[in-house]
């Protein structure tokens, strides 16, 4: 039997009382309504608004969030960041506008926070809109790409297990570590370097796999073209600041170098084939390796 298996035991509206949900809006107000209709009744809710375009901030208003509006967008950790210090409860559970939560799954949290008292992080086991669990914890990001891209034979996890990685998209903290967001990530490789941040502290990470949550990906803003180029762009320069903040900043220009060529021999290809939408991704990244070779921002 999976350890918490039932609900026997778990005294969901106390462990409720102990979190408060932190959720970072960047015109993300379809979501939003999803995330915020999925609360259980009386969770408290922290939304940032990183200066969206539409409604997003109304939205969460009118589901009794607290709402904090930034004047710009400041990036995914520093919105966490910003409501994590406004919360004042035991715990922060983190989730993006595009999760679905449940009480009974928040409680396993918490009751798993309990048991492992050194565990820094918590994540529960999340599905995608289909209802099939996805990978959302794994080794340390630059060990993951030494493994085989197709790991479909790897077991599932049957109980709670410490891994390196865990999953940005929604988990669990404890509000008395203090853990932030390194706010030179934008977007993207956040997650992984908080991670690094708690194993560096000698805490753990601890997966629950009963703790199930549903997660669409991508899903938090609207698509566009232009988005998909400005997610690109920041995925290829916090790659590579990463890499220095882990590495040191010579295996980085190395690594940097590599991606150049990748890049351009990509994007050569997907102009001749015509191919615009992979064009435009890649001219992107080139873009955001650029940046990062020139000190600056992506």
């Amino acid at each position: 039997m999976h350890w918490l298996a039932g609900t026997e035991g778990l005294n969901t509206v106390a462990a409720l009382a102990r979190v408060c949900v932190v959720s970072v809006a960047y015109n993300s107000a379809a979501a939003l309504r999803g995330m915020l209709g999925s609360l259980p009744p009386g969770l408290a809710v922290i939304v940032v608004d990183n200066a969206s375009r539409d409604d997003s901030a109304a939205v969460a208003e009118a589901a009794g969030a607290r709402v904090t509006r930034n004047t710009a967008n400041l990036g995914f950790g520093a919105g966490c960041n910003i409501g994590m210090a406004a919360a004042e409860t035991e715990f922060v559970l983190l989730a993006n506008p595009d999760t679905r939560l449940d009480a009974v799954a928040i409680a396993r949290l918490v009751a798993a926070a309990d048991a492992f008292p050194d565990a820094a992080i918590l994540a529960p086991t999340l599905c995608d809109e289909r209802g099939e669990r996805v990978r959302s914890w794994d080794v340390e990001q630059l060990h993951r790409r030494l493994l085989a891209r197709k790991r479909g034979a790897e077991p599932w996890p049957e109980g709670p297990l410490c891994a390196e990685f865990l999953s940005g998209a929604c988990m669990l903290l404890r509000a008395s570590d203090g853990l932030r967001f390194d706010e030179d990530f934008f977007l993207f490789y956040e997650d992984d370097a908080i991670c690094a941040a708690a194993r560096a502290k000698g805490r753990s990470l601890v997966l629950v796999p009963d703790a199930v949550m549903h997660h669409a990906g991508g899903g938090s803003s609207a698509p566009s073209q232009a988005l998909s180029a400005f997610k690109a762009r920041h995925l290829a320069w916090s790659r590579l600041h990463y890499m220095a903040l882990m590495r040191g900043s010579a295996a980085a220009r190395r690594e940097a170098w590599a991606r150049v060529w990748h890049y351009t021999g990509k994007a050569f290809g997907h102009a001749l084939t015509l191919r615009l939408d992979k064009l435009r991704a890649d001219l992107a990244g080139l873009r955001g390796t650029l940046a990062w070779m020139r000190g600056k921002r992506a």
